[in-house]
This record gives structure tokens, sequence and C-alpha cells, in this order.
């Protein structure tokens, strides 16, 4: 064995006795990620050790070893044999996790030394770092209880404080409230009915002011963005798929994808074969404010021999606690059942959401793009619309009701009717 600095020793330790006695690791185990540790064989042997431990599997270095691949055994029998005592599971826990926040602290504040900025820009980004190493912190202190008075005072004390909710700058659809850092948001729709068209205008919409990270696993990121280019220049989206531009549409495309880049913060990825392990090495690494998976039914199982009902269980608990763990909003896109298809018109229901209840019971809220009938009328002229809408069916903070929407499908608009919202 090469000579080790002393974060992989700590690393290798842990490793060891998670080997060792994965009984007295578990919960250890789960509070730890595997972006903690040194990236290459450490990283690959933890994330192997922590999704055997969330599927409930037994541990032993042949396991392990065959999961996080064979190149990795040596390491892995060596961590076992050489692990100094089991008792001290915990410090080594603890070891690492400050190993990873000195080095992520570090590693923003040179960032922040090389990108400079405006005081004003430079402040929130420190708060946004505290944030989140709040949220690690907590995640390994002992207990999460706290006296009645204890809370009352945090909640008296938080009523000072600014509103920290992201803003879409769509006054109709602020005002429910849904995008609190730690919420999760579910936008179900049917296929056809825009589900993914609305998606990426709150995306647009949120990125002006903060920073999003969109994953889409049914097309490439270059269509997403052709997507946002449609309605930004008001070109006809068949038109740009079809190449059939004119030379004045060339420069209006040119000079709108300049202004793009100088308003939206995004990170848009196309992984189409990713865990929810992989999710949150992603976030880890991106560290955005509002994150989009489009949609959940698509990622990878940890185990292909789960059911449905227990890979989506799994995908959205996991989802949540990541939420409230790094304090950032997670929006789900998820599939309706085919009967809604059937209704017209109509909303879906929570009981329409596909594959799993704990989609409806892990969310913070639910809205539901309204269905349309197959087919339509068709859009003549320009400035042509849709009559849609959406309806906020679940919303844990605030009010729930329907915000009717005009949707520009030829320029994948999504833009409110100025009316009143019908309440339910």
């Amino acid at each position: 064995m090469e000579k080790l600095t002393p974060q992989q020793r700590n690393q290798l330790a842990f490793l060891g006795g998670a080997l060792v006695a994965p009984e007295k690791a578990h919960d250890s185990i789960l509070r730890l990620s595997p972006a903690m540790f040194q990236s290459g064989h450490l990283r690959r042997i933890f994330a192997a050790i922590r999704e055997l431990t969330a599927q409930g599997r037994g541990l032993d270095p042949v396991t392990v070893a065959a999961k996080a691949g064979q190149d990795t055994r040596n390491l892995i029998l060596h961590a076992a044999e050489t692990v100094p005592s089991i008792s001290h599971i915990a410090d080594y826990e603890a070891l690492i996790v400050e190993d990873y926040r000195r080095d992520t602290i570090l590693a923003e504040l040179a960032a922040l030394s090389v990108q400079g900025g405006d005081s004003d820009g430079l402040c929130a980004r420190l708060r946004t770092l505290l944030d989140r190493q709040d949220a690690i912190r907590s995640t390994q202190l002992d207990a999460s209880a706290r006296s009645f008075d204890a809370v009352l005072d945090a909640a008296l004390d938080s009523l000072t404080h600014p509103d920290r909710g992201l803003k879409l700058d769509w006054p109709e659809l602020d005002r429910y409230g849904l995008f609190e850092p730690g919420n999760v948001v579910v936008i179900g729709g049917r296929p056809g009915s825009g589900k993914t068209d609305f998606a990426i205008n709150l995306a647009a919409r949120l990125s002006r002011r903060y920073r999003v990270y969109y994953l889409t696993m049914e097309e490439t990121a270059e269509k997403l963005v052709g997507r946002l280019l449609a309605k930004a220049t008001r070109i006809d989206a068949a038109r740009l798929r079809d190449r059939r531009l004119t030379e004045a549409e060339q420069t209006t495309l040119h000079n709108t994808a300049a202004a793009l880049r100088r308003q939206h913060n995004m990170v848009l990825d196309s992984d189409g074969k990713v865990t929810v392990e992989g999710i949150r090495a992603k976030l880890l690494c991106h560290k955005p404010q509002v994150a989009f998976i489009d949609h959940i039914g698509l990622l990878t199982p940890t185990d292909p021999r789960q059911k449905e009902y227990e890979r989506l269980s799994e995908i959205t608990r996991s989802l949540k606690v990541l939420a409230m763990q790094m304090g950032i909003v997670v929006v789900e896109l998820c599939q309706l059942n085919r009967a809604v298809a059937r209704e017209g018109f109509a909303y879906a229901t929570l009981a329409d959401l596909r594959g799993s209840g704990t989609i409806e019971q892990d969310a913070n809220a639910v809205v539901f793009v309204r269905n349309l009938a197959p087919g339509g009328p068709r859009l003549q002229g320009a400035d042509a619309w849709r009559e849609t809408g959406v309806r906020i069916a679940k919303n844990r903070d605030g009010a729930l009701g329907t915000l009717p929407i005009c949707w520009q499908p030829q320029y994948h608009d999504w833009r409110p009717i100025p009316q009143q919202e019908e309440e339910v």
C-alpha cells in the first residue's frame, strides 16, 4: 500500500468498520454520501456499501467488490483486515464530514475570489454556502427533537427574516408559494399535455435569479435549448427543427442567443441512465437552488429486481431527503395513469399519479397540467394559442387553486390568461 493521507486513512478506517460491523455502522453509512470520499476506489467502495445498505442487503468483501469493481478487491480486504477500532466508527464519520466540509468551503471561497462580482451577489452566495453547510451539519446531529419553547422561538425568529422562497416573477403562480427551499414539487400530466414545456418555462424563469439544474431523460439538452430559443425568438419550432430559417430569422436567433447567455444560470443534463445516488452526486457538484427531474419514472433503479411501486417509493423518499438536506427545491415530473386520457379536458386527481402513492405523500406540492383531448383545434396565425391551465391539487404551505394559461406549442411558450383564478 502506498502512503495514505490523513483523510484517506479516516475513510479507509470507516470502510473497514462498515464491512466488519455493518449493523453498528448502518446509520453512519446512510448519513454519508459518496461525494464525501476521495474519487476513485474509496468512493466506489463506499457507494457500493451505501447502496447495499439502503437495499437492506448484507455486507461482505465479496459482495461489495462485485458491485464496486474487482479492481477494488485488494483495498476492500485491506480495509476489513486493518480497521483500527469498531467502537470509533462515529468518530471516523465525523472526521470524514469535517474533511469534506472544509474542502468544500475552501473550494467555494477560492471560486468566489476568482469569479468576483458585486458585494450583494457575493453575500448571497456566502449565505447559500452557509445554508448548505448547516444542512450537512444537521444530518450529523445525534437528536433532532427540540422542546416546544425552542421550536416556538425559532418560528418567531424566522418571521423576522426575508422570505426565502424562490420567485418566478409570475404573480399568479408565485402567490401559491410552491418553491420553498426543501420542498418537493410534483408536476403531473399526460404525454402531449405540455408538461415539459411548462417545466422548462418554469426553469427558464427561475434561472434568471437562481441556479437551476435540469435533468432530461427523454430528449437531448440541445432540444431543450431549442424550446427556449423558439419561445424567446417567436420563431415556429417546426422551422427551427427543419432548418427553414430566413436570413432575418438567423440574425434574430443569434442576437437572442447572446441575450440568453446573460440572462440564464442553468445547467442542462441529458443523462439517460442515472440513479438517485447519481443525482445526489451531480447536485453536490453543481450546487443548484432548484433541480428539475424529467421524469422520475425513467430513473434507473438501484436494484433491477424491485417492483415498480418499490422503485418509485425509494426514488421519491430519497429525493425528499435530498431536498431537505441540501436546502434546495426538487421538481419531479411525473406521468399519469392512462385512464386519465379518457376524461377529455378534466384535470387529474392525486389518485391518478402513476406507480406509487408515495409520490403524493413525499411531495410538498402537486401541480397537474390540464389534460387536453387528442388532436385539438389547429392553431392558425402567429399569435394563436390553446387554452389550458394548471391545478394546484396539493400544497402543504398554501392555497389550492386552478390557474388558466394559454399555451403556444408552436413556440413552446406558456403565458397566464389575465383572469381570476378559480378556487377549489
